[in-house]
């Protein structure tokens, strides 16, 4: 079945979240990406230890987010060994590189030099806080980036210091941006010819991606504060957070509090106009969080449905794994690793009816499509030998 990026070819020089995932996503669509990697180690994320542990001698977190790539092995401060990363450049459409601003350029492989090999080369670059500007030397991070762009300071209670999210969600959500970009790059390329320089960063994503928040800050003179309570943002009304239940915890979200008193059998009413669910909504939580700790959250959803509430169960992976909507949506997969034997990840999260995205290469090992890869440039045996033999590859 023919796939939506047959013939693209990408140069992946990326590392951790924020570059691998989004070359993933475009190598699940049919995209050929070439995994460039330090000879013998490979990627720093390889040995990044979950609990401590590794899964077959590689990272859990590495082997989410590089399937359907060839890797090769590439020592990038040999001269040899940029004019084998020039020679694949001649015929690839994207290079992707999430490397501290600047490494590229000194290594002879940044946009201006690239694209001497290939003027149509779409060269996209991911960084913590941009390629220039007063913080460009500065390490970016998940957590530091959650914390420099206000988000860690809207969660949790008032009660506790700023709460940071688990996930790596910025990284996340600038692999999204950085793969919508280079699709973008490509359109246009497409209809004109041009190649271009993308830049994504951790730290513009994570300020987009609070644009309302944002707006709303900068356009009301009301400032808000976090709740006493731990209502679930601050800007929010209750009954907005999780609540515990007889069994676990729920999830109620923004309703309307005469509804939400009626189920519950406390009256409400007197809260239930917007100024005074904010106003109020340190009194209103607690008279919510003390009825509903009195049945179990089966109880709530099933009763709370009747009425339409927003609401839903607080589940753990133990409870995500076996979720019905999971299994429908085929959210998990199994492959077949060659040192890690039979592994679960997380299956394509959209859907083309036409062409269709798909798990063809497993996350492959160092160096694994070296020579492979080297030979389709034109290299001959004897130069990769040499190449081998002499460390730059």
């Amino acid at each position: 079945m023919k796939m939506a990026l047959d013939g693209i070819r990408i140069i992946d020089f990326t590392q951790m979240m924020l570059g691998p995932w989004a070359t993933q996503f475009l190598g699940d669509m049919g995209a050929d990406v070439i995994k460039v990697e330090r000879p013998k180690v490979g990627e720093w994320e390889r040995g990044l230890r979950a609990m401590g542990e590794l899964l077959g001698g590689d990272s859990p977190f590495f082997l989410a987010m590089n399937r359907n790539k060839r890797s090769i092995t590439v020592n990038l401060k040999d001269e040899r060994g940029q004019h084998i990363i020039r020679e694949l450049v001649r015929n690839a459409d994207v290079v992707v590189e999430n490397y501290r601003p600047g490494v590229m350029d000194r290594l002879g492989l940044g946009y201006e030099d690239l694209k001497q090999f290939n003027p149509s080369i779409i060269y996209a670059a991911g960084s913590g806080w941009g390629p220039d500007g007063p913080y460009v030397k500065r390490p970016g991070q998940d957590l530091l980036i959650q914390a420099m762009s206000g988000m860690v300071a809207q969660n949790g209670s008032a009660q506790t210091p700023p709460v940071p999210t688990a996930g790596s969600f910025m990284d996340a959500g600038t692999a999204l941006v950085l793969a919508f970009s280079i699709m973008v790059a490509l359109f246009h390329r497409e209809r004109t010819g041009e190649g271009q320089r993308v830049d994504a960063s951790l730290f513009n994503t994570a300020i987009a991606m609070q644009c309302q928040e944002i707006c709303a800050y900068m356009n009301l003179d009301k400032r808000w504060q976090r709740s006493e309570t731990g209502i679930g943002a601050p800007w929010l009304s209750a009954p907005f957070g999780i609540y515990e239940t007889q069994n676990g915890f729920m999830a109620i979200s923004m309703n309307p509090l005469d509804v939400l008193g009626e189920l519950i059998g406390v009256p409400l009413d007197e809260y239930a106009s917007e100024d005074a669910a904010y106003e109020h909504r340190d009194v209103v939580q607690p008279l919510v969080q003390e009825r509903v700790r009195q049945h179990t959250t089966e109880h709530w959803l099933e009763l709370f449905a009747t009425r339409d509430l927003w609401c839903a169960k607080v589940q753990d992976y133990e409870d995500l794994l076996t979720d019905t909507q999971v299994a429908h949506n085929e959210l998990i997969q199994t492959i077949e690793h060659p040192r890690a034997g039979r592994i679960k990840v997380i299956g394509i999260p959209v859907k083309l009816s036409e062409t269709p995205g798909s798990i063809r290469l497993v996350p492959p090992l160092v160096g694994e499509h070296t020579d492979a890869v080297l030979t389709e440039a034109g290299f001959s045996a004897q130069q990769i030998e040499t190449f081998h033999a002499e460390g730059v590859v």
